[in-house]
């Protein structure tokens, strides 16, 4: 069953501080705002009924759907039930949260509901471990589900005893370590010991608070605590006695299943400190485990965390050497659980910033002994999170050792993962990094500017295909229907004629491109006719004869870069009429033109069809005339829209196209 959640919107409402809520008019709901909710004190087992009708509502603050609100209040700890149980029709979706505070301060998380328990098609939402205050319900209006609502509030005291470690007093005490041997940790059944501290800008809620200690061993050390996915850890890190601790550092990144890692320095060792963890969000999180560990006076190598290393500047025809032994690495703060580097490898880290777009080569050559893998990948954030992967890896050195390129890599910071994959990949090693300049866009980087391509005969692809690349090009944010991009893509543009063919064959062979695709069009901004994410063979287009089509080459910059390509087109040969520019039986000028440009036909002589086709391949002018060799013939571009444009000649022996620019 669909449902929805609030979450996102309100993270982005509370990031901007809390919205203010102003009162209506006109025919909403006298509960359209949370302001007019009727709040009911709940008693336990005893239950709560509201009616009401959620249409005419407005979403005033930013859900997604309008809602109305309902509300409850609690003077104890309570596991509370929110069920729309009798509601005809029913509701077949609903906002599975609830909210704290009006103006809204937080909101409440739950991993806790189903459509079967009421029989009836309608939802049933479970909220555990609620401590005493007031909450409040967002009742949905969208198509489907909206109108006069069954609304049951039903609490019953909680039962879950809190963890041992709910107080300061019972801190589970870690051990600082070098390989940081994570201790499991969970916020279930927890109380509120101290108030949330703002952090990162934000305050959250401590209502499930937990503690740990340690003895500073090292001046320096790092707390990491990696939640499950429905967890928002605060890592909150005090000095002092139980009673009378004060903050001395926190990590609060603001995301559900987000590792916190916090750099600790000038500690002193042999001194007791205390780490509190507490989910952001109010109630219980859907997922309250995690696991915690104090990293540091140990062997692992001081570029165990990516937070623990500098990037250096690297500058165009430049060279950053890094030398270091993965021996002792952890897997520690390495990654977002989401990444693709949250693979299991331990990884040591540098890192390099550049000031402007570059080819940058990753050399491991004189690394002793060789390693035998390696990643060919980069990430612009620590922990990792976006990985950039590149097809130009290979165990080329001389002594066998790996050289990775990176082609147009834009200005900003990359961090280096060098991974400890075994015997093979584990010690000494030296990373020699070098930048040069980004190519030139390429010319045909945008599809006003698409190449002419050939159609050729079947049995010459891909083996006389074209080549070209996307490095450089312009990122551009259009998604085609086989992929999705957050970040854009890189794509340079090819154009074709099929003749009288009604289908052709597209083939793209990949050299150096990483994450990538092609797309066919009819036109420049026109229907697509074909997507495929990393074709591995020719693709079939349908074409509609003598019309104009145009080709996408893109690579996805989420997880890609740019690179090299070779791309045929190929169609039956005995029906394939389209004939190559330069080959074409005509000269026109001047080029570029302004009211008017003059065809020199040097065809044989007779009836030619002369067809003008903007970029956006609508057909401007066409009219047949007589043309005899050597003869030239005028062409009237008045009132004509400056641009790009396609001049084609058709006669019984064939097709021929050429470009002409109008002033």
């Amino acid at each position: 069953m669909p449902y929805r959640t609030a979450l996102t919107a309100l993270a982005a409402l509370l990031a901007a501080h809390a919205p203010q809520l102003f009162a209506q008019g006109g025919g909403v709901p006298v509960n359209d705002l949370c302001t007019g909710a009727t709040v009911v004190a709940l008693s336990p087992g005893v239950p709560a009924v509201r009616n009401g009708d959620s249409g005419g509502s407005t979403d005033e603050v930013g859900f997604g759907a309008a809602q109305v609100w309902e509300a409850f209040s609690l003077s104890q700890c309570m596991d509370v039930t929110v069920d729309l149980c009798g509601t005809t029709p029913a509701f077949p979706n609903s906002f599975i949260n609830l909210v704290i505070g009006c103006p809204i301060a937080n909101i409440v998380n739950t991993g806790v509901f189903e459509f079967v328990t009421c029989g009836d098609g309608n939802v049933t939402i479970l909220f555990p471990n609620l401590p005493a205050g007031t909450y409040y319900f967002p009742v949905i209006n969208e198509p489907g589900s909206t109108g006069p609502y069954t609304l049951t509030f039903t609490g019953q005291v909680c039962t879950t005893p809190p963890p041992a470690n709910d107080e300061c007093s019972g801190a589970i005490a870690l051990v600082p370590d070098a390989g940081c041997t994570p201790v499991n940790g969970t916020t279930l059944g927890a109380t509120e010991s101290l108030p949330a501290i703002t952090c990162a800008g934000i305050t959250g809620d401590a209502n499930d608070d937990v503690w740990f200690s340690f003895v500073a061993s090292s001046s320096d050390h790092s707390v990491v605590v990696e939640p499950s996915l429905g967890f928002n850890p605060v890592v909150d890190v005090l000095e002092g006695a139980c009673g009378a601790t004060t903050s001395i550092a926190c990590g609060d990144q603001g995301a559900l299943g987000a590792t916190e890692t916090v750099v600790l320095s000038n500690l002193t060792i042999g001194n007791t400190y205390f780490v509190r963890v507490y989910d952001w969000y109010g109630g219980q999180p859907a997922g309250p485990t995690f696991t915690i560990c104090v990293q540091g006076g140990g062997s692992a190598p001081a570029n165990d965390l990516c937070s623990a290393v500098i990037a250096d500047p690297l500058a165009l025809g430049g060279t950053l050497t890094f030398t270091g032994n993965n021996a002792g690495a952890t897997t520690l703060a390495d990654a977002d659980i989401t990444s693709l580097l949250n693979d299991g490898v331990p990884k040591v880290w540098h890192a390099f910033t550049l000031s402007d777009c570059a080819i940058v080569t990753i050399s491991y050559c004189g690394s002793t002994p060789p390693f035998d893998e390696v990643y060919p990948a980069l990430t612009t954030s620590c922990p990792a999170a976006q990985t950039l992967f590149t097809a130009q890896a290979d165990f080329t050195c001389v002594d066998t050792n790996a050289e990775i390129t990176f082609v147009g890599l834009a200005p900003g910071t990359y961090y280096i993962p060098v991974g400890n994959f075994g015997s093979g990949s584990s010690g000494d090693y030296v990373l020699t990094v070098s930048a040069n300049a980004c190519p030139a866009p390429p010319p045909n980087d945008d599809c006003a500017n698409a190449a002419y391509i050939e159609v050729l005969p079947l049995p010459d692809c891909p083996g006389s295909s074209t080549g070209g690349y996307n490095s450089g090009a312009v990122l551009s944010t259009d998604d085609p229907s086989c992929d999705s991009s957050t970040n854009g893509y890189l794509d340079v543009w090819y154009t074709f004629e099929p003749g009288v063919n009604t289908q052709v064959e597209v083939t793209l062979e990949n050299l150096t491109m990483s994450d990538w695709s092609m797309a066919v069009y009819e036109a420049c901004g026109g229907a697509e006719v074909a997507c495929v994410q990393f074709p591995s063979g020719p693709v079939t287009v349908t074409t509609i004869p003598n019309q104009p089509y145009y080709v996408r080459v893109m690579t996805n910059t989420d997880l890609g870069l740019g690179g090299d390509f070779r791309l045929c087109i190929a169609a039956d040969i005995t029906t394939t009429v389209g004939h190559p520019a330069d080959e074409a039986p005509f000269a026109v000028f001047p080029d570029p033109a302004q009211g008017f440009a003059d065809l020199r036909w040097s065809g044989a002589a007779g009836l030619v069809r002369l067809s003008l086709t903007d970029l956006m391949g609508r057909v401007v002018m066409t009219e047949q005339r007589s043309l005899v060799a050597g003869g030239v013939s005028r062409l009237d571009l008045t009132g004509m829209a400056p641009g790009g444009y396609v001049l084609r000649c058709e006669t019984a022996d064939g097709s021929w196209q050429k470009r002409l620019t109008v002033r």
